[in-house]
């Protein structure tokens, strides 16, 4: 398989030659390294960010974009998460223009989704819209230990808030260890299914959720421009000199 991973500005394909995948899910969910699993290389970091990553690459032909939004803490409702990280994962799907074809909802496999934990999630999706369902897959990130077993396994033996959310996705489920790279080939084999069922189509937002959300944006960036202007106004003032 040849592999390379570009940056934004390397490209000379268009926007919609590229497969476009947006990563969600809670913090230390192991988004970061599948997006490295499915690029074939450490692009995203260890560490979590409050801002969007993109990232571009192709494999065996297949020209991907992968953009990487902020994580939510796991417990917590979309209420309590910073404004910031939730203009962030609006923000994903203009990364993605004009529309993301695939959400993968990554989630750490574990007996403790509780059902807290999926009204987080299930509140943080709706930042999206209702219509994001249909483009979601569920990707469990487990150890080499779990590795032979199947994501239907999961949904199965860890209670009924796992299987809402496997209902939602219409049990579009798949488990991963990321850090075996052998498991790419076939992530991107059921991504590419679930972009053929739904005969190609990426998500559009609601126009008024993303004219609201860069509204918002510009605010706080020129809240953040007018901050710095008077700091430094604030530095270049002459002290007074001591009596």
């Amino acid at each position: 398989m040849i592999f390379y991973v570009m940056d934004g500005n390397s490209s000379t394909h268009k926007k919609e030659d590229f497969l476009k995948i947006v990563l969600l899910g809670g913090r230390d969910s192991g988004k970061n390294a599948v997006g490295n699993l499915i690029l074939g290389k450490e692009e995203f970091g260890t560490k979590e960010r409050t801002l969007c990553s993109s990232r571009i690459g192709e494999v065996a032909g297949l020209r991907l974009t992968v953009v990487n939004a902020p994580g939510w803490w796991c417990d917590s409702s979309a209420q309590s998460t910073p404004k910031l990280v939730k203009r962030e994962i609006i923000t994903s799907v203009a990364l993605c223009s004009p529309g993301p074809h695939v959400f993968l909802i990554i989630i750490k496999a574990t007996p403790v989704f509780s059902e807290k934990r999926r009204r987080a999630l299930e509140e943080h999706m709706a930042l999206l819209g209702d219509t994001v369902w249909s483009h979601c897959m569920v990707v469990f990130t487990c150890a080499e230990k779990y590795k032979d077993k199947n994501p239907e396994e999961y949904v199965e033996r860890w209670g009924k808030a796992l299987r809402w959310l496997s209902e939602k996705c219409s049990q579009r489920c798949h488990s991963v260890v990321p850090s075996d790279n052998s498991e790419r080939t076939v992530l991107l084999a059921k991504i590419q299914k679930l972009v053929t069922e739904n005969g190609n189509s990426v998500f559009e937002m609601q126009e008024n959720f993303l004219r609201v959300n860069q509204e918002e944006k510009r605010e706080m960036e020129e809240r953040t421009r007018l901050r710095c202007h008077v700091t430094i106004l604030q530095n270049s003032k002459p002290q007074e000199a001591e009596v």
